[in-house]
């Protein structure tokens, strides 16, 4: 018997049954899908990172080294290090090298470019398979970054050439690279057979050293990395541990999952809320026969469990279908997770997760059904027969007079009166057009945000139109002093900012003196964003990047002491910045430093208005030959390809998927409306008014409300959006949204307007269907 009710119910409300299915299975979709990615993400990067045999601590060194003092320190910590390796790394320019069919070389490229040999004990490099490469004379194997920013294919060729040398190499695979796979990173390493790399290191390019550490308990990272420090071995370059290994292979990916998780709970809500409304109103059309069927015995519990299947068996029917859909299109999230990192085992937890995530949906809202229909219990069988209907439903709440309104269209008069009388019965029509508006604007904002040139300022960098790196190589001081003399004179120089990175030692707070990287200079004409405080304006000032204030344990305010030139200085914490370069741990300061402990320099410019910026990076490219001059549009455009990629994928989807709840709950709400107001607009139809001026009063009650809720969710998005965004990206504590106003202002509310306008005129062919003598019957 329930079994055939139900048929008939679901048959009798095919609109509102399609569009409760169709969010309960979207939701259910989204957080499978986003649980499937995370096991992805995580099984795939936990299998690359085994095969590869990542190292746990890595310091980057550019300058000599002394091996037997490194293997005597390996020798007297053997309780902590498993293994050890010094990998050499032979930096070529890139105006060097040039890739496949490529007319012009990688001059112009951000990227460092080193070329290696196969590891023999760890930090092995693979193909696209996860296999460990071997290589032949002649064979090179490229990273899977050109790869895709060049569309090469394995038999192209690569081409380096200094002067009357030339080597040229053909393309064996593409390098699965634990290390420096991700974009963000900004050093790749190609590989060659030894005898090849042998050729090269005669010939040009400089080495540049990663000193690598496996370690038998990897939660000793932290004690390894203090040894090290205090140890006096080469620490000229930038450290990185395996935590950060799994942050940065993680970021794309890991923003779009965070995002898809919270795009699903939107939908829980929203499916929430529907259910709410249409089970009330279910109630209200049933109140008599609720009534009638107290009154001859039936209990509360099993009237209760009438609806409750019905509501139930519709979300265990969706949930499995939007699982099953998850498990189809997968391959759409998770295609950049397997050409970087690979395919993940399947076990268990690859099935458990996404099926828990459909699960918890289904449960969720079969929760939220029982929670509503509590209420069966409070219905008296007596008042529900003689009344037919619930208590306190329709006085109107503030009283709207036709000839005191400024409205000059009596229809538009009625639609707006009817919204402001009885808001309550519009909340949930509210409530999805703030979500809409939300899941729209938020991931343009973000996205907008991290194209904008202003983006560089959370990396922990200045905006400015060039930045020139120079690092450790031969002479280095003499080229920086002549460097910044060219500058000086450069008249198309608008303004310029000279930044020395040198090592100190700040107290820690295990009281040990730690190395700390303390950039040096002048902060002022290239700020940066800090999420507390300011820059360093006086010689006893400090800022630290989050990382380094959270290792520290110093906020704003607080001292922190550091030696200089040998001596101990308090230094008052003036700011905390975000900074995802140099593996996050670095430091802002004006201090005297020591000529020695100096690891790279950096120089900022601002060229005049009419000045030819690529034109510029050429010349002093070979002025400064080998410094890295870099256009600051390009490196963002490039570092942060693959996070950009993906947002375009979440903007595309969250837009596609907030037009669509909105037509699909508009379609809902109009057709119960109209089913609730079949008598008002008969009468209306008895007293002249035609299907157009019906037409126009629904939409006025409609967009309307969607006024009410795109400004609402617009305010919402560029407040709590920001702060989602901001938890959303690692190292990113606190962001501020760069707008496109026609976008995300005019555009998109235009978009959803339309679509909802759209979807009322549709739903206006149901109001011609109805029958003008309806009211007369009744």
């Amino acid at each position: 018997m329930i079994g055939r009710m139900l048929k008939k119910d679901l048959l009798r409300k095919r609109v509102i049954t399609v569009t409760l299915f169709v969010f309960i299975m979207l939701a259910a979709l989204l957080v499978a899908g986003a649980a499937g990615i995370i096991t992805e993400l995580f099984g795939s990067m936990d299998s690359l990172f085994e095969k590869s045999s990542v190292p746990h601590f890595m310091q980057m060194h550019a300058g000599e080294i002394d091996q037997p003092a490194i293997d005597s320190f390996v020798e007297e910590r053997v309780d902590i290090v498993k293994n050890q390796q010094t990998v050499e790394l032979l930096n070529i320019n890139g105006a060097n090298i040039i890739l496949g069919n490529n007319e012009n070389s990688e001059a112009d490229s951000v990227m460092e470019n080193a070329f290696v040999k196969q590891n023999v004990t760890f930090d092995f490099l693979q193909d696209t398979d996860n296999q460990i490469l071997q290589m032949q004379d002649g064979e090179i194997v490229v990273p899977l970054y050109h790869k895709q920013q060049y569309n090469l294919h394995i038999g192209d060729t690569v081409r380096v050439t200094s002067g009357s040398f030339s080597m040229k190499f053909t393309i064996a695979a593409f390098v699965r690279d634990a290390q420096m796979n991700p974009s963000i990173i900004t050093s790749k390493r190609f590989l060659v057979s030894d005898n090849d790399w042998n050729s090269l290191e005669e010939a040009l390019g400089e080495i540049k050293y990663l000193i690598e550490f496996q370690l038998y308990d990897i939660n000793r990272v932290g004690e390894l990395e203090s040894l090290y420090q205090s140890s006096g071995l080469p620490q000229k370059g930038t450290v990185v541990t395996y935590s950060l290994y799994r942050l940065m292979n993680s970021l794309a990916d890991g923003i779009v999952a965070a995002v898809i998780i919270l795009v699903g709970i939107l939908l829980v809500a929203i499916a929430a809320l529907c259910l709410r409304f249409t089970m009330l109103t279910a109630i209200e059309e049933d109140y008599r026969e609720i009534g009638v069927m107290k009154a001859i015995g039936l209990n509360h519990k099993y009237i209760r469990k009438l609806y409750l299947t019905k509501y139930v068996a519709m979300a265990a029917t969706a949930g499995i279908c939007g699982y099953v859909l998850s498990r189809l299109i997968s391959y759409v999230f998770t295609a950049n997770i397997t050409l970087y990192m690979g395919s993940a085992e399947k076990n268990i937890w690859s099935v458990m997760f996404p099926v828990a995530g459909a699960g918890l949906v289904i449960i969720a809202v079969a929760a939220f059904c029982r929670l509503v229909l509590r209420r069966f219990k409070h219905i008296s069988a007596v008042e529900a027969i003689r009344t037919g209907s619930s208590r306190g439903g329709g006085r109107m709440r503030w009283g709207f007079k036709l000839h005191e309104s400024k409205l000059p269209n009596v229809n538009v008069f009625l639609g707006v009166k009817e919204v402001l009388g009885h808001f309550q019965s519009y909340g949930l029509l509210c409530f999805v057009f703030v979500i809409c508006s939300f899941l729209m604007i938020v991931p343009l904002n973000a996205l907008n945000t991290i194209e904008s040139p202003k983006f560089i300022t959370y990396m922990g960098a200045g905006q400015c139109d060039i930045r020139i790196d120079l690092q450790q190589a031969g002479d280095m001081e003499r080229r920086y002093n002549d460097m910044m003399g060219y500058i000086q004179n450069d008249n198309d120089i608008e303004k310029y900012s000279a930044l020395i990175t040198s090592t100190f030692q700040a107290l820690s707070r295990e009281g040990l003196y730690e190395n700390i990287k303390v950039e040096i200079g002048d902060f002022t004409k290239f700020p940066l964003e800090y999420s507390s405080g300011s820059a360093p304006r006086l010689e006893n000032d400090i800022a630290l990047s989050v990382m380094n204030a959270s290792e520290f344990q110093k906020s704003v305010g607080d001292t922190l002491t550091v030696l200089v030139n040998g001596e101990k200085r308090n230094l008052t914490v003036c700011g905390i910045y975000q900074d995802v370069t140099n593996g996050g741990k670095t430091a802002k300061a004006i201090l005297p430093y020591d000529p020695d402990n100096i690891l790279w320099y950096i120089a900022n410019l601002d060229v005049k208005d009419g000045t030819d910026v690529p034109a510029k990076i050429k010349e002093y490219a070979a002025a400064f030959y080998p410094a890295k001059v870099t256009d600051m549009n390009d490196y963002m455009s490039q570092t942060l390809r693959g996070i950009v990629s993906q947002l375009e994928l979440v903007v595309r989807f969250s837009l596609g998927l907030s037009i669509g709840i909105a037509v699909l709950i508009t379609a809902m709400f109009i057709k119960m409306l109209t089913a609730k107001d079949s008598a008002p607009i008969s009468i209306m139809r008895g007293l002249g008014f035609s299907l157009r001026h019906i037409r126009t009063q629904y939409i006025t009650r409609v967009l309307f409300v969607l006024f009410i809720g795109i400004l609402i969710g617009t305010l919402a998005a560029g407040t709590l959006g920001q702060r989602i965004v901001s938890v959303i990206i690692p190292g990113v504590t606190s962001l501020k949204f760069v707008i496109n106003p026609l976008v995300a202002y005019i555009l998109c509310p235009l978009l959803l307007a339309a679509a909802v306008t759209a979807t009322i005129w549709i739903s206006g062919i149901s109001m011609k269907k109805m029958s003008d003598l309806r009211i007369v019957a009744e």
